[in-house]
């Protein structure tokens, strides 16, 4: 009897096994896909570097307080904001209070100037609260790997609005939100093409008397 009737070549062995791995790569390439995109969801769901802060509660203060943040959109952040900013050297959240060093701030009835450590904002709005190309907030961002003196600015017309209320004999209290869609050098006045969707920035105050009252 011929030993090699129903014996299979090497060749074809060989065959056989890459058909029988191929479908086991494939379900690693499905596994890892899928896990990226839980990663992914997750992220972007529970991981939120464009949430708000929580505004200052109006009368809450027991003394001239104010918060200043702008937040940057995920299409500006490092892998759109999946992981930490900071992982790659950028903050997501840029901004500064009444607690910054040197702060100080000018409430006027159609005027709003909040400082504090590098930053100097300007709010010019109507007596509807309505925000008014004027306005402008300059400060510090690592830009392009260096450090620049920034200044951004409202679309024309501004999308943004302020609201006030007295809450105490010479007392306001109030909150803002205004996008930023123009940045450019404080110094130089060239545009930054930058940022690729508007920066939010949000703010609130309370018990600012209409006095310059520096820190």
């Amino acid at each position: 009897m011929n030993a090699s009737v129903g014996a299979v070549s090497p060749a074809c062995m060989n065959k056989i096994t890459k058909e029988e791995r191929a479908p086991s790569w494939l379900w690693h390439l499905f596994w890892l896909v899928a896990v990226f995109a839980l990663f992914a969801v997750f992220a972007i769901r529970v991981y939120r570097p464009d949430t708000p802060i929580a505004t200052i509660i109006p009368g809450s203060s027991a003394e001239p307080s104010f918060a200043v943040q702008i937040i940057r959109p995920r299409e500006g952040l490092p892998l759109g904001g999946l992981l930490p900013p900071h992982l790659f050297g950028v903050d997501a959240k840029l901004g500064f209070d009444s607690q910054s060093a040197k702060s100080s701030y000018t409430l006027e009835s159609t005027r709003l100037k909040l400082s504090g450590a590098n930053w100097e904002l300007l709010l010019v709005y109507d007596p509807m609260g309505q925000i008014q190309p004027d306005s402008e907030v300059v400060f510090d961002l690592l830009f392009e790997n260096r450090s620049r003196r920034v200044r951004c600015k409202p679309s024309i017309p501004p999308v943004g609005t302020l609201e006030r209320s007295e809450i105490a004999s010479n007392e306001f209290s109030g909150a803002f939100v205004i996008e930023l869609p123009i940045c450019e050098d404080a110094e130089t006045g060239r545009s930054l093409g930058w940022p690729f969707k508007p920066l939010i920035m949000r703010g609130s105050f309370d018990r600012l008397p209409t006095v310059d009252h520096p820190e």
